[in-house]
């Protein structure tokens, strides 16, 4: 017999086991059923086995647990229709919230042997808030009716860390057989509390309804029957998901550490806590592959090599990179047969008894090898390579990352010891320098005669920019610092608290005080002054408590384990807009970095790149940077045509990786047209150019202001995502823009209508006017 399982109470909600709600359905299912002979003669004889439970409680102290877990078998044939689907679902039958089980699958019991923890961490692991949402869908949806929440299906997440991996569950409970107790005070519609729209905003996810706003008294509502549970091991799609998280932080997090969270992502995904890992990019100079003794050291075959492998030099490991590259397969050393002898000593000698190459590379793309070595004889079983594939792609990312920082980190050191110079205008960097040695050195290299100019040069300016970024920035921080402040109030208020000279009620009030703050406008300084309260006030009181009362350690530690800048709670936000930013960011730059190289070879000229909250670019073109080259119209007709080409191809890539980001961000595109040469020179104290004479200062300033420019009459911006807005003083300017606009619309690329627009007048500059330009998008997002 079942006998400490009275009538549950969690949080103020009563809950008694029931099977009315079932027989309910039973009920209902027959009706449509009777058609049907065998299907209305089942439900017909499951009513009759369910009935004489009707009215009886507490049912779980009148019926044996024998009893009670023949008729949960019973009800799983109308639960889980496939006798053998049911048998591999992890499913369990009962009350929630404490959780009460009285019926489980065959699967469920494998796993809690497996994992004898389960069920205490489906119950720490799930937050307070979330069982309290999880009461408020099931009150809305029984008594409201409100039925808007994906289905009759709670889901919950948690882990469990054991032998050095992590495997991570998701936890369902499903509502379909509850129903409003009939003891319940509310039995007619007129009795409830008017339903208000912050109780649904809190189902779907929101914020728990303060006190003013009004909350659910939970303690008044009743409910009966029983829930049935699944548990889904979800690991590998978690795994792969930190593997994307990995990815998005590439330009944030160091590599030691993109290393280490790369690596045990993997383990956990290949269920491996032994495994040893290593991802080696195939490093280039001058079209050699050649090994850093660093990569040397990350490489598992190399590192116990004993020596560092010149690949530059050495003949034998060209062919063998080539050869890996020719025949790009997984090749697998189960008990290491296959490897050069050797190599087979080698490992052996070090405790290896399996070994895997994983040659990366994309079409003609190499971009390097993926190895794994386990203590274990035959550990790459088949399911293996199915796990590792999926992951492949982000593997790659993950390489070509590797790549862009060795060249950025070789041109880097280049231009640090030889120069800083683009091969465009180096030359004339080279003549002044011998103009400087052939005056003995008794001009100032600011002098007219060793200054570097370049006259008569013509401007191409673009730009893209990210829409309400700082909005966007600006809710991001309000709301970590709103979950801060909330968890901050909430450990504050608990009873057992310590009042050391009434510091608990001043850190609530300043904390209540802010919180107030950010429904309102938040600026720097408010941001840097919570900041401070945080730091100097709420911290070092914290560390007390954690120091002198250990009854607050649990909670105090988990406090600070959400303010973790890389993953905790209070940073979540800030982190989501960061990597889509960054995102954004990359792909641009990737983009107009390759496109401007080929750019080059059409006629050189010199580039400038800036990064704001998108990217801007300037080309300086001309006759004097290329004196040996004659310049001509045609010659800036094709920069105009790249120009606008690339513009809508960055907004098509933006596009597509809208629906990819954490925090979907849309571009602005804008292009500044400007048909009068200006004069650059170049500025030693800034080490860059710059324009000089009153004409060019002119057009430096409209580079500056035209993002913000108004349309006239209007409040409008000029720039809006999904458009490339083209601003010009006077129609030449944009004259041969106009046969590579139409080409265009011809491929679809833009929309056949152009918005032809005068602008607001911005400080200094006026009587401009724009082209306005819809791009079309081809591509589903």
């Amino acid at each position: 017999m079942i006998t400490e399982l009275p009538h549950t109470t969690e949080r103020g909600v009563s809950f008694k086991l029931s099977f009315r709600p079932f027989i309910n359905y039973l009920n209902s299912q027959q009706k449509i059923c009777q058609s049907t002979d065998r299907l209305g003669d089942m439900y017909t004889y499951m009513t009759d086995q369910f009935t004489p439970t009707f009215g009886i409680e507490p049912l779980e102290e009148l019926y044996d647990k024998d009893r009670l877990a023949m008729l949960f078998q019973m009800a799983t044939v109308t639960v889980f229709p496939l006798a053998h689907a049911s048998r591999e679902i992890s499913y369990a039958f009962g009350l929630p919230f404490p959780m009460t089980l009285f019926h489980q699958s065959d699967e469920f019991g494998r796993l809690q042997n497996e994992h004898p923890s389960l069920l205490s961490d489906i119950r720490t692991q799930i937050e307070e808030e979330d069982q309290q949402r999880f009461w408020y869908r099931l009150i809305l949806e029984k008594h409201y009716g409100v039925q808007s929440f994906n289905g009759k299906t709670a889901s919950f997440r948690f882990q469990q860390t054991i032998n050095g991996l992590t495997r991570y569950f998701r936890f369902k409970i499903n509502t379909t057989f509850i129903e409003r107790s009939p003891g319940d005070p509310f039995g007619t519609e007129p009795q409830l509390p008017d339903l208000k729209s912050a109780w649904i905003d809190f189902a779907k996810g929101g914020r728990l309804p303060n006190k003013s706003t009004g909350r659910l008294t939970l303690s008044d509502f009743h409910f009966e029957g029983f829930a049935f549970f699944v548990v889904e091991d979800i690991t590998e799609a978690e795994t792969v998901h930190q593997l994307q998280a990995v990815f998005s932080r590439l330009h944030s997090d160091t590599e030691p550490e993109i290393y280490r969270r790369f690596e045990t992502a993997l383990r956990n995904l290949v269920g491996q806590p032994d495994l040893q890992l290593s991802i080696v990019p195939f490093q280039q100079v001058n079209g050699y592959f050649v090994h850093q003794e660093e990569m040397s050291a990350r490489s598992v075959f190399l590192r116990y090599s004993g020596k560092v492998v010149d690949g530059y030099k050495n003949p034998n490991a060209q062919k063998t990179v080539q050869e890996l590259i020719k025949n790009p397969v997984p090749r697998l050393f189960p008990n290491l047969k296959g490897l050069p002898e050797t190599g087979q000593k080698m490992l052996y000698q070090n405790g290896f008894r399996s070994f895997l190459w994983y040659p990366i590379v994309n079409g003609t793309e190499a971009l390097g090898i993926l190895e794994m070595a386990s203590p274990q004889p035959d550990a790459f079983e088949e399911g293996l390579l199915p796990k590792i594939e999926q992951v492949i792609p982000l593997v790659q990312e993950l390489l070509r990352y590797q790549l862009r920082q060795f060249n950025q980190n070789l041109e880097q050191l280049i231009k640090q010891k030889f120069t800083s110079l683009q091969p465009s205008v180096e030359w004339k960097f080279n003549e002044v320098a011998w103009e400087y040695m052939r005056l003995g050195k008794k001009e100032s290299f600011n002098s007219p005669a060793t200054q570097v100019r370049f006259p008569q040069v013509y401007p191409v300016y673009g730009a893209i920019d990210i829409r309400n970024s700082s909005n966007e920035r600006y809710k991001a921080v309000r709301q970590d610092f709103s979950n801060q402040l909330a968890a901050i109030q909430k450990l504050l208020k608990q009873k057992d608290l310590p009042n050391e000279l009434a510091i608990p009620e001043q850190l609530i009030a300043t904390a209540s005080g802010w919180q107030s703050k950010l429904t309102e406008e938040l600026g720097p300084e408010d941001e840097l002054n919570i900041s401070d309260f945080l730091a100097l006030e709420v911290n070092p009181y914290f560390e007390h408590l954690r120091l002198h009362y250990p009854d607050m350690e649990t909670a105090i530690q988990h406090y600070f384990g959400q303010t973790n800048p890389t993953n905790g709670q209070f940073n979540r936000s800030l982190q989501v807009y960061e990597r889509s930013v960054e995102w954004l960011n990359t792909a641009v730059n990737t983009f107009i970095e390759d496109e401007e190289k080929q750019l080059q070879a059409v006629y050189p000229h010199y580039f400038e790149r800036y990064r704001t909250d998108g990217m801007e670019y300037t080309i300086y073109i001309g006759q004097s940077i290329a004196p040996q080259k004659p310049f001509g119209p045609d010659y800036l007709r094709q920069l105009f045509q790249w120009q606008l080409n690339a513009m809508v191809e960055m907004a098509r890539l933006t596009h597509l990786l809208l629906p990819r980001l954490p925090l979907p961000l849309q571009t602005t595109q804008l292009i500044l047209a400007h048909s009068q040469p200006v004069d650059i020179s170049f500025r030693q104290d800034e080490h860059r150019f710059d324009v000089e004479g009153s004409y060019s200062i002119r057009y430096e300033v409209l580079k500056k202001r035209i993002d913000k420019a108004l349309i006239a009459g209007t409040q409008e911006r000029l720039t809006q995502p999904d458009t490339i807005a083209l601003v010009y003083t006077n129609t030449r300017e944009i004259a041969d823009y106009l046969p590579f606009i139409t080409q265009l619309q011809e491929q679809k690329k833009l929309a056949s209508e152009i918005e032809y627009l005068d602008l607001e007048p911005l400080q200094g500059v006026a009587r401009l006017k724009a082209l306005r330009l819809k791009l079309l998008y081809s591509e589903p997002c």
